[in-house]
């Protein structure tokens, strides 16, 4: 993907494999290639201040000056490391995900057809809205608006989900055909949380809608 989409879902080529979470997140903070412990420290207390910013006063809330300043950085470095407060927060959404996806990992994830566990993963992920909707209304935002400076990032983010949904179809090795359904169930959950943090729909009727979409797009797959 040479660069981000506020429309949907970003998709990877069709068979592209995913990438494990040690090297998601240590490419994204040692993108320099040898960063050294301080530099890794400082970068950790900036995506940390965003995320704190978020949760305290939504997308709004999260500013490059008081990024700076919660972080204790100068304003000249921050604007170093991340070039938008978007590209920051498309970082902590990266985060969260690829740890929701690193808590499946090693968990047999219950259900009798792959849309059955894909529901049950996308029902556990969207109920983190409501334990921190501040932080994840800015989170969605950020994705939304993130230009082409943030596509390592969203690459990785497509990474990531793909590992959750291959992980809960239940095969060794993803088809081309439910790796396709798998990226049109991700079209529809970014629409949804569009539609959420737009105040269009609740987290019930986000949970709704995925029902229908994974039931109707998987139904000739195994169900």
């Amino acid at each position: 993907m040479s660069q981000s989409s506020n429309k949907g879902f970003p998709h990877t080529m069709v068979g592209e494999r995913t990438t494990p979470r040690s090297s998601v997140l240590a490419v994204l903070r040692d993108t320099s290639g040898g960063r050294r412990a301080t530099q890794r420290e400082r970068y950790q207390r900036i995506i940390d201040a965003s995320m704190e910013l978020a949760s305290e006063g939504g997308y709004e809330a999260v500013q490059m000056r008081t990024i700076a300043e919660r972080a204790e950085v100068a304003l000249g470095t921050l604007y170093r490391y991340f070039p938008s407060k978007n590209h920051i927060l498309v970082v902590g959404m990266l985060v969260v995900f690829d740890d929701m996806r690193h808590r499946f990992a090693n968990v047999v994830i219950p259900g009798d057809t792959p849309s059955e566990r894909i529901l049950f993963v996308l029902r556990k992920n969207t109920a983190v809205l409501e334990r921190d909707p501040k932080r994840y209304e800015a989170l969605v935002r950020a994705f939304m608006f993130a230009d082409a400076s943030a596509a390592a990032e969203l690459d990785a983010f497509v990474h990531v989900v793909n590992a959750m949904f291959a992980k809960a179809i239940g095969v060794e090795d993803v088809s081309d055909e439910q790796l396709n359904a798998a990226h049109v169930v991700g079209d529809v959950w970014m629409s949804s949380l569009v539609s959420w943090v737009a105040g269009r729909q609740t987290t019930e009727d986000v949970i709704e809608h995925l029902d229908l979409a994974v039931r109707l797009v998987f139904r000739n797959l195994g169900g």
